[in-house]
């Protein structure tokens, strides 16, 4: 039930702060949940690293998530340190296949 109220404030706060789709996937990824997201949903991540228009966004939301967002808690520091560490190695291996 209070997974529920979490989702829909979720949803609401992506709404009335105007996040982009993969802002709020960022956002999604990056929660205070005791699992971790998706391997689909950090595969989407890591892919729009590569789009000029969706990098800074990725970027930003991560760097916000991690240092001005409750810096006190640490699985969110964790996940955004998983999250930009697979969106790094999804470069290398993209720039492996591309020579």
């Amino acid at each position: 039930h209070l997974n529920l109220w979490q989702h829909v404030f979720f949803y609401h706060t992506n709404v009335v702060m105007n996040y982009s789709e993969i802002e709020s996937k960022v956002r999604e990824a990056t929660n205070d949940d005791s699992w971790g997201p998706s391997g689909q949903l950090m595969g989407e991540i890591a892919k729009s690293t590569f789009m000029y228009e969706q990098f800074p966004e990725v970027m930003n939301m991560l760097w916000t998530r991690m240092l001005k967002e409750n810096k006190k808690n640490w699985r969110r520091v964790y996940k955004v340190q998983c999250t930009a560490h697979l969106a790094s190695y999804f470069h290398l291996q993209m720039r492996q296949l591309l020579k």
